[in-house]
């Protein structure tokens, strides 16, 4: 086992010995990039396993839920599974396999966060795990992405979405969760981020711990984001 240790964030990576190749050097070259990107989300307090499978269907089988072909890895609080780039529809270049790993490494980093002692995850909304995941690795929406939102689709189902409909829509999902993220994170900042995360290691759960760090209950905030979100893309593409 290969333990690669970044300069910053606390970020360890522990490399099997079957780990795929182009995903074995991928993390020598870029763990430091990645610690780098991650240390402002705070810190790691375990190491993350990184392992990779042959076939959509184990990666399937790791993530328990119905799955797509924009699926390539899959995050748990202590190991990132990614199907080995050969298998990939496109065979990624390093850009999209860093991209990918950082996705993953943010999923590992909020679950770590979040996540009470006696229990190995934690139920984070869709809007808010894969927005928060997408800011990081991505950085902020494009003109050209908040373009590409189909104004026709619910706002509210897609930020809610379970894994059904995120393997049905998931390009529309994460633009969606994107969208929200960065407009509550605009909103609140670093602190509500870490007091939130703060209060689902307290075991208050997503919903109760927003309510009590942002002064409102989730769904009104969405109601109104929603809103204000959909006027403003109704506004740009008049």
């Amino acid at each position: 086992m290969i333990r690669l240790d970044a300069d910053h964030g606390g970020l360890s990576l522990l490399l099997p010995p079957k780990l795929d190749a182009t995903i074995t050097e991928l993390c020598r070259a870029e763990i430091h990039h990645l610690g780098d990107c991650l240390a402002s989300w705070g810190r790691f307090s375990h190491p993350v396993r990184v392992v990779s499978v042959a076939t959509m269907a184990q990666l399937a089988r790791e993530a328990s839920a119905p799955v797509d072909g924009l699926l390539c890895a899959v995050a748990e609080p202590r190991q990132v599974t990614l199907l080995q780039p050969s298998s990939w529809l496109t065979v990624p270049g390093q850009l999209t396999l860093r991209t990918t790993l950082t996705h993953e490494l943010a999923h590992s980093l909020l679950f770590q966060r979040c996540a009470p002692q006696r229990l190995t995850a934690i139920a984070i909304p869709t809007w808010f795990r894969e927005g928060m995941a997408v800011l990081v690795s991505e950085g902020r929406p494009t003109a050209t992405q908040r373009r590409r939102v189909d104004g026709r689709l619910s706002f509210s189902a897609l930020a809610s979405a379970d894994a059904v409909l995120i393997g049905e829509q998931a390009a529309s999902c994460y633009d969606i969760a994107h969208l929200l993220f960065c407009r509550w994170h605009d909103q609140y900042g670093d602190r509500k981020f870490t007091a939130l995360c703060r209060q689902m290691r307290l075991g208050n759960g997503f919903d109760r711990g927003f309510g009590q760090v942002c002064g409102l209950s989730m769904a009104d905030w969405l109601q109104t984001t929603i809103g204000d979100l959909r006027s403003e893309l109704t506004d740009e593409l008049s």
